[in-house]
């Protein structure tokens, strides 16, 4: 397991991984399996679907076949091992929405890289963090994103050797003269089924993001349980998911799941809620995927009914918990059949509402578990002792993932690890409730997370950026409800003296927390207090900052 990598960057607690499932048996009884080859050059080679559409860029009309991503990843995988890429050696990348992220994402696989990606909110200081956590060896980028990249390489430790896709390349590797000047490689480079594929980074309340360890095996089961099982997709479906490429919700709901069954992704640079619904009229879309935020922002902003859906076969709603009025007024102005999924950065899919386009779970019920996954809903403080039915717990998980973390620059991972695992489960930060039929509902968060519009934040992240202004004596943050997101960032700021609370000083902090990490992050929401209410030994009571 993890061999590729070098073990001082794994922690030694490991989750159990569990292939029951027939479809991805095949981990404990072959010894070579690439996810690249299994799904990209099988669509190609054995399903026959080179010429069909895989990626329709919706801004520029620009398609692209899977033959054409295919034959470029090859092009790149080649190019990669010319720049010096070994496997299992970390390639970072951070794109718009463009097939070129596909062909990166195939192309390092083929190479036996590790994949890192990244999402274009995420600023300098947090591109550093990733170089320097997964000494990223390749940093790929787009060409409108190179000032962030060159800040966050000058900021870091690591060297890495510079891609810059577009018309501009600031003197570094031209990403489209790399993949004509090398012929593709002949096969894909033959990891094992437990080497790890990618390290996809998630908030934490340790602080620092916390990178999450994938394997090949553990890729391809989620596309083939979750897109069969989960969204039962075929070759004549088109997918519209407006979560980023980089993200873990995007990046599975686009890059990962669509190509094992034929299906056409379309690609939209940031759409609106309106536009997105104009998408879905025009291109046809049958299959869309959003976080539930995304879903009331459509319903608040346009008139949903007016829009010809007829095309749509369903609706996925998956990242945050979704309340029962927002799901029945979307069912009845789109028309549309709606389930939830529930997966997690860590483990990837979970639960599905559905089975191949058939519900088979009460409206906002995550559903059961995925052929091959188990659940087991335990006591927050002791989980050795499940819950009855109808109690809250926490989520259990095992099979084809479970949490395991990249282990450099945070070290608080080992502890991580080993504190989320238990007896081989992986214990989330999850509290569901099963019902008598088995059906799971989400209850709540039991971390001290923010969760706005399906994005998890670590509320000490944001504090620890916000200290840093010189107008700030103390800080503490905490979600506030919010009937759109769900939950927004707020902050309680204790000002420094000289610095008058007002609309000036929320301003100015609000513009440092944009400047300095993703813009989703920044607090929506600031109050000032002359003291943060702490206990007996001074630590901040958040629970009453959340009753306020």
């Amino acid at each position: 397991m993890f061999d590729n990598v070098p073990d001082r960057f794994v922690p030694t607690a490991r989750p159990s991984y569990v292939f029951a499932d027939e479809r991805v048996d095949f981990a404990y009884n072959t010894d070579r399996f690439n996810v690249a080859a299994a799904i990209l050059e099988a669509a190609v080679e054995e399903h026959g679907w080179g010429d069909r559409p895989l990626v329709v860029n919706h801004d520029t009309g620009e398609t692209t076949t899977y033959a054409a991503v295919n034959e470029r990843a090859d092009r790149f995988a080649a190019a990669l091992r010319t720049l010096g890429v070994e496997p299992g050696d970390r390639v970072l990348w951070r794109f718009g929405e463009t097939a070129d992220a596909f062909v990166t994402q195939y192309g390092l696989w083929k190479a036996g890289a590790v994949n890192v990606s990244s999402t274009l909110p995420e600023r300098a200081r947090e591109i550093a963090y990733f170089l320097d956590d997964t000494e990223a060896s390749v940093l790929v980028t787009a060409d409108h994103e190179f000032a962030e990249v060159e800040a966050a390489v000058d900021r870091a430790d690591a060297s890495p050797e510079l891609v810059v896709a577009g018309e501009e390349t600031h003197g570094h590797h031209a990403f489209e003269d790399l993949i004509a000047d090398h012929a593709p490689i002949e096969d894909a480079h033959p990891t094992r089924p437990l080497d790890v594929s990618g390290i996809n980074y998630t908030g934490g309340t340790t602080g620092k993001p916390k990178g999450c360890l994938h394997t090949h095996a553990m890729e391809y089961a989620l596309a083939l349980i979750e897109g069969g099982d989960g969204e039962g997709l075929g070759p004549d479906d088109r997918v519209l998911c407006p979560p980023p490429l980089g993200h873990t919700y995007g990046n599975g709901g686009k890059v990962i799941i669509p190509p094992a069954f034929g299906s056409t992704v379309v690609l939209a640079e940031r759409p609106s809620p309106v536009e997105m619904l104009e998408i879905i009229e025009r291109r046809e879309v049958t299959l869309f995927s959003a976080a539930p935020t995304i879903v009331r922002m459509m319903l608040n902003e346009a008139d949903v009914a007016s829009y010809d859906l007829s095309s749509l076969q369903l609706t996925i709603l998956a990242g945050e918990a979704i309340d029962e009025g927002t799901f029945d007024r979307w069912v009845d102005a789109a028309g549309v059949e709606t389930a939830q999924l529930f997966g997690t950065s860590a483990t990837l899919g979970v639960a599905s509402a559905y089975r191949e386009k058939e519900r088979i779970a009460p409206k906002t019920s995550i559903g059961r578990p995925y052929n091959g996954y188990e659940v087991k809903v335990v006591d927050i403080t002791d989980p050795s002792r499940e819950v009855g039915r109808g109690e809250d717990g926490q989520l259990a998980v095992r099979g084809p993932g479970g949490v395991c973390y990249w282990n450099n620059e945070h070290p608080a991972m080992p502890e991580k690890t080993a504190e989320d695992l238990h007896d081989g489960w992986t214990l989330l930060d999850d509290v569901v409730r099963r019902d008598a039929d088995g059906y799971l509902y989400f209850v709540s968060r039991l971390d001290n997370m923010i969760v706005t519009a399906g994005r998890q934040i670590a509320a000490t992240e944001v504090e620890e950026v916000l200290a840093e202004y010189p107008g700030v004596a103390e800080v503490a943050v905490v979600g506030a409800p919010d009937d759109e997101r769900g939950e927004v960032v707020k902050a309680f700021v204790v000002p420094d003296d000289g610095h008058d609370p007002g609309a000036g000083l929320v301003d100015d902090l609000q513009e440092y927390a944009k400047d300095a990490m993703s813009l989703y992050k920044y607090p929506r929401e600031v109050a000032f207090l002359e003291e943060l209410p702490k206990d007996a030994v001074g630590k901040i009571q958040r629970k009453e900052l959340r009753e306020r």
